[in-house]
């Protein structure tokens, strides 16, 4: 078991878009706001969450479930920052048949092998209205979803899932902003940062470098994944 922090560069960028084209970037928005990336890394150190040396980036979200299946850890906490859930296209407890895995279920599909047992999603702030605990109806089919509890600022929700072998687990799922983080005291383990260009017009790649600086990434890397947003069409 370990804690893995898992980063969307969306978590960044204001509006939330909240549907895509693949392999399309959205239209130049100069109305666009780019929230700053060292408030958040700043934070995660308040909340006594170091990170580890294992770091990775890449253009499609899905990429964390291959680095977390290759680290071979079972049953980890997933801190999921991102200005959406990734748990998209299943409306059952039954996870033995799955869609075709994808940058909005990949964390369902994580579940299903056994390397999640707990995600707590930190959304931009304002995302939503998460003192109302009805919002999770929308979120997940009744037959999906436990006990529902809003304390501390953070709404708890218990995902019920059968598992391939009809083992049913249950997985808290945590609906929070970024200063109601709790105090973890530990290492993340391993960092995946997705840079989902589907999500923000070209003006906001900055982001990509500032977040670079932050997790000391080789400029190399960064440079290749700044052509890869290049190359694609608008």
């Amino acid at each position: 078991m370990a804690l893995y922090l898992d980063i969307d560069l969306d978590y960044f960028v204001l509006p939330v878009i909240k549907e895509s084209t693949s392999n399309r970037r959205p239209p130049d928005n100069l109305n666009c706001q780019i929230i700053d990336p060292g408030k958040l890394f700043n934070l995660l150190t308040q909340k006594g969450i170091t990170l580890g040396p294992q770091r990775y980036i890449f253009t499609n979200h899905m990429q964390s479930h291959l680095r977390w299946w290759i680290n071979g850890r079972r049953d980890n906490v997933i801190l999921h920052i991102d200005a959406h859930s990734d748990l998209y296209g299943h409306n059952q407890q039954d996870l033995t048949n799955l869609k075709m895995l994808g940058c909005q279920n990949y964390l369902w599909h994580s579940v299903r092998e056994g390397l999640v047992k707990e995600i707590y999603w930190v959304m931009p702030d304002n995302l939503m209205d998460i003192s109302n605990p009805q919002i999770v109806k929308k979120m997940f089919s009744s037959e999906q979803l436990g006990r529902v509890n809003f304390a501390d600022n953070i709404l708890h929700v218990e995902l019920i899932c059968s598992l391939p072998g009809a083992q049913q687990k249950i997985i808290p799922y945590h609906m929070l902003y970024a200063e109601n983080l709790p105090h973890f005291n530990e290492t993340a383990e391993m960092v995946t940062i997705a840079t989902s260009p589907e999500f923000y017009p070209r003006q906001a790649d900055e982001i990509i470098k500032t977040v670079g600086k932050w997790l000391n990434f080789d400029q190399a890397k960064i440079n290749k994944i700044l052509q890869q947003h290049l190359e694609m069409e608008i």
